[in-house]
């Protein structure tokens, strides 16, 4: 795939890269989108980071791909334009500051089959989600799987610290993301100016198209609870709650002291990906600082004005110490069925692990430039809030 020398003013050459890969050419709404990725476009360039030798080539195949979901997911709805009238009811949402037990939780509630969630390559490709003993033989699954062990095999840390497989359920921001309006794209590239026009907007668009997806993917098991996972719903719950009024939110919670240098060290693997070993690692934790201490405050203001029965708090260390009671108390407070046999599918999970099978995550608190004393501070209110001092 040719690359531009320039991101800036490269929107008509990144959709028709996206077009001939696709062989379609509705985007959607272009007022949607289009603000977001023409500030992306611009930061790249701007204040963008120091690209390693292929680094531009990834940051430009990432918006094409992101182009490419856009583009599947519109002929989807109009193939099947009767989804849009389907509101997915009471969806079961995760979401923490990261690295606080929230992928761990998602994952094991998904063995439930009463619930449905966004499998790795449905938000790749959205689609009405196929019959899973199909799903090998489809192009765009193992167009997803082979893309996944190439990005693996870039940053092979990565696996033990975040592992990601193309038939499990993945995070919302996946979706999000296509809006161009996303957290997603400043963790994953070095653009302080795209940062700072993306936190002056509502992600509310996104929410939108999020709700459309899911109708979609989930067009033929509309009967099916969605479980849904994202931390970055902590900055965005008033738009979460205006598109899902009914939602039943799972908060989890672990001292920021650990949680933050662990989010850092997972995002300097993958941003060594398009960086190298420029990737300038303070600056990572500065961000990421920033970035969750202003939800953490968002998330308990929004939370005052929202009904307390639609959250439910757990720790991390609670869930940790016994997963089983954790998910107990889930069911019980949201009024969800627990059936013999999930529990025990349950402890088959927790026994074999699947999350530490590739050993264990590894990193130092002060590469970061993280100082406890600092978090401390910054997350007074949240800690005090949620008794984690």
């Amino acid at each position: 795939m040719s690359v531009s020398k320039r991101f800036t003013g490269a929107e008509d050459e990144l959709h028709a890269s996206a077009s001939a890969a696709a062989g379609l050419t509705d985007f959607g709404s272009s007022g949607e989108y289009r603000p977001g990725l023409t500030q992306l476009l611009n930061a790249l360039d701007e204040d963008g980071p120091r690209f390693a030798p292929g680094g531009r080539e990834f940051a430009w195949n990432a918006v094409v791909g992101a182009l490419i979901s856009r583009l599947t997911l519109v002929e989807g709805l109009r193939k099947h334009a009767d989804v849009l009238s389907r509101t997915p009811r009471r969806p079961l949402v995760i979401t923490g500051i990261p690295r606080t037990g929230t992928t761990a939780l998602h994952k094991l509630l998904s063995v439930d089959p009463q619930f449905q969630g966004l499998e790795k390559w449905l938000t790749v490709f959205p689609q009405p989600r196929p019959p899973r003993d199909t799903w090998t033989s489809h192009v765009q699954f193992q167009a997803t799987a082979a893309g996944l062990e190439a990005f693996f095999r870039s940053a092979p840390e990565m696996r033990a610290a975040h592992n990601i497989v193309a038939d499990e359920v993945d995070e919302c921001l996946e979706i999000l993301k296509q809006g161009f309006c996303s957290n997603l794209w400043g963790s994953s590239f070095r653009v302080p100016q795209y940062d700072r026009w993306w936190r002056q907007q509502s992600e509310l668009p996104a929410y939108r198209y999020l709700a459309k997806t899911i109708s979609l993917i989930g067009a033929r098991d509309s009967e099916k609870t969605w479980l849904l996972k994202n931390p970055g719903h902590l900055m965005q719950l008033p738009a979460l709650f205006e598109v899902f009024p009914d939602a039943c939110v799972v908060q989890t919670h672990r001292d920021p002291v650990e949680a933050l240098p662990s989010l850092a060290s997972v995002l300097v693997m993958a941003r060594r990906i398009s960086e190298g070993e420029q990737v300038d690692r303070h600056e990572i934790g500065r961000r990421e600082l920033d970035n969750w201490a202003h939800a953490s405050e968002a998330s308990i203001a929004a939370r005052a004005s929202l009904p307390n029965r639609q959250f439910l708090d757990i720790r991390q260390a609670d869930f940790h110490a016994d997963p089983i009671g954790a998910i107990t108390r889930i069911y019980d407070h949201f009024g969800f069925r627990l059936t013999a046999e999930t529990v025990e599918a349950m402890r088959r999970r927790v026994k074999q692990s699947p999350e530490r099978a590739y050993g264990a995550h590894r990193y130092t608190q002060d590469e970061f430039g993280l100082v406890p004393a600092a978090i401390r501070e910054r997350f007074s209110r949240y800690m005090t809030t949620y008794g984690l001092h």
